[in-house]
């Protein structure tokens, strides 16, 4: 079965700062520009999701994109509506081709306003 990496994923962290009047503000800063970046998704298959469970993990999914030197465990994932934690980045021989990321979905934080990278 081909990977075809055809799903839109947003990769963001959230940074406290304070505003002009010194008030607490948390940015969903991304790591990318505002088009996002292409991933492969799949869930877990049976024995993973066993393996998962039995380490007390929950609701994984495996995403594949092309490397990024940015990404790394504790960034927030956005897709298809929810929001995910990255928990481990495998970088796979360390060709920097492609990352494997294992997400779990989370309760997205709410945040005052979002940036993006312009590059």
């Amino acid at each position: 079965m081909s990977q075809i990496k055809d799903k839109k994923i947003a990769v963001y962290g959230v940074e406290t700062g304070r505003d002009l009047n010194s008030n607490e503000i948390k940015v969903k800063r991304y790591i990318h520009t505002i088009h996002g970046l292409w991933a492969y998704a799949r869930e877990l298959s049976e024995k993973e999701k066993f393996a998962a469970k039995a380490a007390g993990a929950e609701q994984s999914i495996v995403f594949k994109i092309n490397y990024n030197a940015r990404i790394k465990a504790g960034l927030y994932l956005e897709f298809r509506g929810d929001t995910f934690v990255i928990k481990s980045v495998d970088g796979y021989e360390w060709y920097e081709r492609d990352l494997t990321l294992r997400a779990e979905r989370v309760k997205a934080e709410v945040c005052d306003h979002a940036e993006y990278n312009e590059q």
